[in-house]
């Protein structure tokens, strides 16, 4: 695996506000109070199923507590990375070169171990995210 880019495009991420009424990447204190926080992103995205922006935000949404549940913050959120990549896949079909979901679906597959998948998100990630013609150094 490309290691330095690897490394490199794993630093540069760096996660958007989510842009709603309320912070989806704080801490909800039970599965009740996340689904109520995610309520209208849900609702946006069964409105509008192509809806890129809001797939992109609900799968973060997601993935963020999934995160926290592997980390013991919280004890719901265990199988939240399969909605989590379900929604950034979702994005990926609306919108295949939409950067940030191919970044987070890279991560999400990363952490989970599955770096088999996560390889071959890297060449589209460096085809979007380089500029034409620049190879980065590898060591």
């Amino acid at each position: 695996m490309r290691s330095g880019l690897a490394l490199v495009l794993a630093l540069v991420v760096v996660w958007p506000s989510v842009g709603s009424a309320r912070d989806l990447s704080a801490v909800y204190p039970s599965e009740a109070a996340f689904t109520a926080a995610v309520s209208l992103l849900r609702q946006s995205v069964e409105r509008n199923p192509r809806d890129v922006e809001a797939r992109y935000r609900l799968g973060f949404a997601y993935f963020t507590v999934w995160r926290q549940f592997e980390v013991g913050l919280i004890s719901y959120g265990r199988d939240y990375h399969r909605v989590a990549e379900a929604e950034f896949r979702a994005a990926l079909a609306a919108s295949p070169g939409h950067l940030a979901s191919l970044l987070a679906l890279y991560n999400l597959l990363r952490l989970r171990g599955d770096w088999s998948a996560a390889e071959g998100i890297l060449s589209e990630i460096s085809r979007l995210a380089l500029p034409r013609g620049e190879v980065p150094a590898v060591r």
